[in-house]
């Protein structure tokens, strides 16, 4: 059972990682380059797809890696259950940065005219980018965690 939950959050956390770094080492230089008009229409397009996908694989992320910690408490293994641990605090972190940080500035994103977004849209950006990095970390924080965790006694 603890192997199977190990595979299943590695696979989750690594996905999560994988997206959010891709987002923040690739995909944020190119947005940065853009122009105000096109860096809105590519945002909005963006956050219409991005969030059904990531909130579903955050959500069993979470689950999975919660599961695992129990298990492997249950069966004795303390060092996966506690580094377990320590990847669902990160994981839920991820979340919380992800519904306290950058939804909202998101819904406000989608709001805006492509052709006139608001004076302040580069601040705003930086928010977003901010809170962007701390997600991102916190999900490479869990990624390496729970690699640790695979190679202890289970």
């Amino acid at each position: 059972m603890v192997s199977a939950l190990v595979v299943i959050s590695l696979v989750l956390t690594g996905l999560v990682a994988g997206t959010l770094t891709v987002g923040l080492v690739a995909v944020r230089p190119a947005m940065h380059s853009l122009p105000p008009t096109p860096y809105v229409m590519v945002k909005q397009a963006f956050d219409i797809s991005y969030p059904r996908m990531m909130k579903l694989l955050q959500i069993t992320n979470l689950i999975a890696t919660i599961a695992l910690a129990v298990a492997a408490g249950v069966t004795g293994a303390t060092a996966c259950a506690v580094l377990a641990g320590i990847v669902a605090a990160c994981v839920l972190t991820n979340i919380l940065v992800t519904v306290r940080g950058d939804l909202p500035i998101n819904n406000a994103m989608a709001t805006w005219r492509p052709e006139s977004p608001p004076a302040d849209w580069r601040e705003q950006r930086a928010r977003w980018d901010f809170f962007n990095s701390i997600r991102t970390t916190a999900a490479v924080i869990a990624l390496v965690l729970l690699a640790l965790a695979a190679t202890t006694q289970y």
